[in-house]
């Protein structure tokens, strides 16, 4: 598998992320990964039941939570809760390194009383999208060492992948208290919008190669159409337009991966009225052709 396959986003059918795990029987996803501006995983607004942990190695980049920007540094970590809409953003002209662990809560499931008591608080909390753990935190290395030391040691390892899992989930526990919930307070505006977000997003998944408008998406979503971009930007910081355009090329960029169609049939299947209008709008993200893109792509195969 190339490198930029691991951008593709799979959806289920409520418009929730399927997540690539490493092995299909066992709910974990752990990878040390790297983003740039432009790259395919970048920007890619999503969400899922699994709970997500990033860790900077090199460099810096930004996660967006509900449309909430937090910047990460070498060494710092943020930790995603179940069902959030978030994505990754590379803020300048470098190359960040991260871990990157996405983990399903009933791997630590270990019994019901378990499950209900120290796993369900957390993952049902929506006052609490998201935990920033950064560089001045006295837990800070601590948790970034455990996710460093899991893709080292652990990610072919079931076992050793639940260890780790339960000693970083302790470190998570610690910080589910009342003054954290009220540290993050400035939060809640967004998150009343996450269910009309997913709502459009998921109206944008099946729909993306039709005719649809700014009222369509705003429908879909059960609000007015001023309210629609005011979400829109807030949370993925594109205009909803701006985001059916990006979803459409972010299809172009799969059927170039993974086909042998002419640029005619891709815009066809991707919405798009023709070809010229495709590499236009193409370009504008990805700063080159969708011919230039291919090429590319099969510069990184060889």
């Amino acid at each position: 598998m190339i490198e930029a396959n691991r951008g593709f986003i799979k959806k289920r059918k409520d418009g929730s992320e399927i997540v690539n795990y490493n092995d299909d029987d066992f709910p974990s996803y752990i990878y040390y990964g790297y983003i740039f501006k432009g790259c395919t995983w970048e920007r890619v607004p999503h969400y899922h039941d699994d709970i997500e942990f990033l860790t900077v190695t090199s460099g810096e980049m930004d996660y967006v939570v509900n449309g909430f920007n937090i910047h990460l540094k070498k060494g710092e970590t943020i930790f995603v809760n179940s069902n959030n809409v978030h994505y990754s953003a590379a803020p300048n002209e470098g190359v960040a390194r991260y871990v990157i662990a996405v983990l399903h809560p009933k791997i630590i499931c270990s019994a019901p009383v378990v499950e209900e008591k120290a796993i369900k608080p957390i993952v049902t909390d929506k006052s609490v999208p998201f935990v920033h753990f950064e560089s001045k935190d006295f837990d800070a290395p601590v948790i970034h060492k455990l996710l460093v030391d899991m893709e080292k040691e652990a990610k072919e390892n079931e076992f050793l992948i639940t260890k780790y899992f339960f000693e970083i989930w302790d470190v998570i526990m610690h910080r589910f208290t009342d003054a954290y919930r009220v540290h993050i307070q400035r939060m809640e505006d967004a998150g009343n919008y996450n269910s009309k977000i997913k709502a459009m997003m998921f109206f944008i998944d099946g729909h993306y190669n039709e005719r649809i408008s700014l009222s369509d998406i705003a429908s879909a979503g059960g609000v007015s159409q001023s309210l629609c971009n005011q979400i829109f930007n807030r949370l993925t910081e594109k205009s909803p337009i701006e985001y059916l355009m990006y979803y459409r090329c972010r299809k172009v960029s799969d059927l170039l991966q993974t086909g042998d169609m002419s640029m005619t049939e891709i815009a066809e299947l991707t919405g798009f009225t023709g070809a010229s209008y495709m590499a236009e709008t193409f370009k504008k993200f990805y700063k080159m052709s969708p011919r230039d893109f291919k090429k590319s792509l099969t510069k990184k195969i060889k």
